[in-house]
């Protein structure tokens, strides 16, 4: 950097008023000063902060060891982390360059140690990605890898109450893990069946249902408060396509085999609970199963490592990600208007990225979401996503 002889401060200033009258760029400026643009922003910057003055050198002796970490630096990553708490350092450091991008700010890593040294930092597992969508999918690998779920089709007990079955199984295995007396689909009763199989058994990696619900709904994320709850979990979500019931085939094949306790009802509720209980244990210790070489799933199940957590995991979304909270309607704000995700992620981060074509991927966790499409400000499914979005760039 060589600044003319005509006099530095008179150089800088005058450097400083023709950058803010905005009628030549950055690069431009800098070229015609012979400066680099790293330096025009350090003296617009001090500039900014401190008026003339700040455009005087600045000692050059360090107050601190030559790694330190300014202090007005730390202030504002400390600062940054009380006002978002979910963020992580990359977060962090990523929002601070961008509204102050004339600083030298620190790398992520040494912003997680300032943090760490202000109690700000917990541990955090970061979710591992997994493949979702209507297939193919790969098989199973062993025990827990995916998961299956359905309603069987509804029948009424002796006594008039209506009963809607909900099972579970181990697409590898074959095991029964469930074979619930629910009285609905509602979320509110299928919940507590999966809280406690997660709780005996650990977490599958995939569960694969059909679209209906409890497990998805109409609209383009399909999201209910259990898929929600699945994501939240890291559980990658498989949903056969619609009217294909064999992508669920072992599944369907299993309905067949419990047609008969659905012909021979039950007196009341707990007496087919009963008979439901009975069956599974027959199915999982007792009874032969030839895809298993005529062993029972009982000999071929085993509890999965990955074990239910206390809380909820956080999600670790990239730095260079537009995280947005969904509003209590469903929505997010977007280049000063709204577009509809989904109600059942409301009060939750999602995060859209640019992809390379320029599109703005939203994704929830580690599930997508879809595709923002800004011309009409809606979101839309990935494959029916515009061919050429205008990939604005979001609000701050």
């Amino acid at each position: 950097m060589v600044w003319r002889e005509t006099g530095i401060m008179d150089e800088r200033l005058r450097f400083v008023v023709d950058c803010l009258s905005g009628e030549e760029t950055m690069s431009e400026l800098c070229a015609a000063y012979g400066i680099s643009r790293k330096i025009g922003y350090k003296w617009l910057g001090r500039y900014r902060e401190f008026g003339p003055e700040g455009l005087h050198d600045r000692p050059r002796a360090p107050l601190n060891h030559g790694r330190a970490t300014a202090l007005d630096l730390v202030e504002r990553i400390v600062a940054a982390k009380e006002t978002y708490p979910l963020w992580g350092p990359k977060k962090i450091v990523a929002r601070l360059k961008r509204a102050a991008p004339e600083l030298i700010w620190p790398s992520a890593s040494t912003a997680g140690a300032i943090l760490a040294r202000h109690g700000l930092v917990g541990a955090r597992k970061r979710t591992r990605l997994r493949a979702c969508g209507n297939g193919p999918w790969p098989e199973p690998q062993g025990p827990n890898a995916v998961w299956t779920g359905d309603h069987k089709g509804w029948f009424r007990t002796r006594d008039g109450w209506r009963c809607e079955p909900l099972t579970v199984m181990d697409a590898s295995s074959r095991y029964l893990l469930a074979l619930e007396a629910t009285g609905s689909t509602a979320d509110a009763e299928a919940w507590p069946v999966f809280e406690r199989l997660f709780e005996e058994h650990g977490l599958p990696d995939r569960f694969r249902s059909d679209n209906g619900p409890p497990f998805a709904s109409a609209g383009v994320t399909g999201l209910t408060p259990l898929a929600v709850r699945f994501i939240k979990l890291g559980i990658a979500l498989e949903r056969i396509a619609p009217g294909k019931p064999q992508q669920n085939g072992r599944h369907e094949r299993f309905h067949l085999t419990l047609l008969p306790l659905a012909e021979a009802p039950e007196a009341d509720r707990t007496a087919q609970g009963q008979a439901f209980e009975a069956f599974r244990h027959s199915y999982n210790e007792e009874r032969p199963h030839e895809a298993l070489g005529m062993d029972t799933p009982a000999q071929h199940y085993r509890s999965s490592r990955r074990a239910m957590p206390t809380m909820l995991p956080e999600p670790d979304y990239p730095a260079e990600a537009a995280v947005r909270h969904v509003r209590h309607n469903g929505e997010i704000r977007w280049n000063g208007g709204f577009v509809y995700v989904s109600q059942a992620l409301a009060g939750e981060a999602v995060a859209a990225a640019q992809t390379e074509d320029g599109q703005w991927a939203l994704s929830f966790h580690a599930h997508q979401l879809g595709i923002i499409d800004t011309r009409r400000m809606t979101l839309v499914r990935c494959s029916a996503a515009p061919t050429n979005p205008l990939g604005a760039a979001a609000d701050s």
